[in-house]
């Protein structure tokens, strides 16, 4: 009698957290069939579900995953091929810099040991860092293009979006090692576009962006931790010496390049920036006449001229569809190269402390890409960049020390 008890009493179910609220009030199990179960239907009942819980996960603070392959890059940059801007940067570029693109301390080895509990990681300045010495590394290993470009992207964009916020938003208590970090890749990513063929506008622009950051830091009476070194007098003080007994350029160079450069007037004169441009370097092609220090402030005078453009002028003169722009910075270029006796005498003040970049191949490949940009139309305007592109095919070292 009492098996037969057991058999007949209802065996219970798991229960459903998911089930309809008619069948959880009836205490029955639900068949969750969608969009009414089977007990709703039969019954003729309105079948309605509990909201199903959304479950956010929140995400861990992402730490940035670095090869062995970046960290070859990463020795190399500091052993050869960090910036060698502003003059007398050696030991920030060796130890202040690389600290602060990690957040990190420098062992021994030459490895940053990272801070994760700290979350300002600046990895813009990191994928700058990277992105350099993988670029200048490609003269021996042509597979590493993919590379470098890929953390010049990664750079450029979180930069871009770092520089955005910082500008709309109030400073922050790091402001003095973000804005130094901020910097710092600007200067990176500027050496790296002297690697480029067509960097020469990506150069120009990451200096201005240099300036710009330097602005913001200042206005939010931020440290720069170049300190003076950015100031001109200072970097003048410093430069002066190895400008001492430079000689003149040979003569003949200089009267190819300034006729070159005069027969561009009727085309710089259609437009008052391009017509600036064009005195500009006029001045500092006749400077070499008479005083090669002369001739390399002219040439300063130029740089801090476009780096302080508004931003429309300044568009207009890398607009690689302005063919007056183009003609004027292939011929300014070329007219760097004449000059490299003179800014050889840089380059000593820029190997005083070791290491360093060279910028000479990165502007020869940049003139070969300007005289390809030239049309047909205006070739007759290019020849002296022609003539000059073809001196430097057959000898780079023609008008001066090759690197």
């Amino acid at each position: 009698m009492l098996l037969a008890r057991q058999r007949l009493e209802r065996r219970g179910h798991t229960k459903s957290r998911r089930g309809c609220f008619n069948c959880k009030r009836r205490r029955i199990k639900c068949q969750e069939t969608r969009p009414a179960c089977g007990h709703c239907v039969k019954t003729g009942l309105n079948c309605e579900y509990p909201a199903v819980p959304l479950v956010v996960h929140q995400p861990q603070h992402q730490i940035p995953v670095f090869s062995m392959q970046d960290m070859r890059f990463f020795q190399h940059f500091l052993l050869q091929c960090y910036p060698h801007h502003p003059i007398g940067s050696e030991s920030i570029w060796t130890h202040e810099i690389p600290c602060l693109s990690q957040k990190a301390r420098l062992s021994s080895r030459l490895f940053c040991n990272f801070d994760r509990t700290d979350s300002r990681q600046y990895d813009y300045l990191m994928h700058a860092i990277l992105g350099l010495a993988a670029s200048e590394l490609l003269c021996e290993d042509a597979s590493l293009a993919e590379a470098a470009m890929t953390h010049r992207l990664k750079a450029i964009r979180a930069i871009k979006k770092a520089i955005a916020e910082t500008a709309a938003s109030a400073p922050p208590d790091g402001s003095f090692e973000e804005g130094n970090a901020l910097m710092a890749t600007c200067y990176a990513l500027t050496f790296q576009s002297v690697l480029l063929d067509d960097g020469m506008a990506e150069y120009m622009t990451f200096i201005r962006g240099i300036i710009l950051v330097g602005i913001q830091m200042y206005v939010r009476r931020a440290r720069l931790i170049f300190g003076d070194l950015m100031g001109e007098q200072a970097e003048e003080s410093k430069l002066a010496p190895h400008m001492a007994g430079v000689p003149l350029i040979e003569r003949a160079w200089v009267d190819g390049a300034v006729a070159a450069i005069a027969a561009l007037e009727p085309l710089a004169a259609r437009h008052p920036v391009e017509r600036r441009y064009h005195e500009m370097i006029e001045n500092m092609a006749r400077q070499l006449y008479v005083s090669s220090w002369g001739a390399y402030k002219a040439l300063t005078q130029h740089y801090a001229w476009w780096m302080m453009l508004p931003h429309e002028q300044f568009q207009r003169l890398v607009d690689p569809a302005n063919q007056p722009a183009v003609l004027l910075a292939a011929h300014w270029i070329a007219l760097k190269q004449i000059m490299e006796p003179v800014t050889d005498a840089q380059k000593r003040a820029w190997a005083d402390g070791g290491g360093g970049t060279s910028d000479s191949l990165g502007m020869i490949r940049w003139l070969k890409y300007l005289n390809r940009l030239v049309g047909a139309e205006y070739r007759a305007y290019n020849d002296w960049p022609v003539w000059v592109e073809q001196q430097l095919a057959g000898d780079r070292g023609f008008f001066g020390r090759a690197d």
